[in-house]
């Protein structure tokens, strides 16, 4: 495997992360534009679903593929590795009680936000200490690139 594609797995987490981020984003800009929370719910349940499914694909990829596969290669890594799939467990639950708000004729745009900011800063957290976790080890991880979708989730 040629050395920059080596050092490129650190960027490829960093972009899937960004792109997760932007997504939330904008269905927080879609609940702050005041439009009618019911005319706009549709809507938002279809891209937050997407958000929901997509940030859930790049969790489990990671800990049915990208976490092990760190983790046979540095052994050193299991503690965080076991930190950060914490972290996705937690994120699960959220997301699980962000669509059930959704789903709910209840649900104030008010509550739906609230959720969403939830969401958004766990993840961001998680986001920030992944990356700065795993950033030295990424540079030394040793991976076919084609099995990037695989690991981190096809995003």
């Amino acid at each position: 495997m040629p050395r920059d594609r080596v050092h490129a797995w650190d960027l490829e987490l960093q972009n899937v992360h960004h792109r997760l981020e932007q997504a939330l984003e904008q269905a927080r800009v879609s609940l702050l534009s005041g439009k009618n929370a019911k005319a706009s719910k549709p809507d938002l349940r279809s891209h937050c679903y997407t958000f929901c499914a997509a940030l859930g694909s790049h969790h489990r990829s990671e800990d049915d593929s990208f976490f092990p596969a760190l983790v046979r290669q540095m052994p050193e890594l299991r503690p965080v590795i076991e930190r950060l799939t914490r972290d996705h467990r937690r994120l699960a639950r959220l997301l699980a009680d962000f669509q059930e708000c959704l789903d709910s004729a209840q649900s104030s745009p008010e509550r739906l936000l609230r959720k969403i900011n939830e969401i958004k800063s766990v993840m961001n957290a998680h986001f920030a200490d992944e990356e700065r976790s795993l950033n030295s080890a990424l540079h030394a991880f040793y991976a076919q690139a084609d099995d990037r979708d695989r690991m981190l989730g096809g995003i």
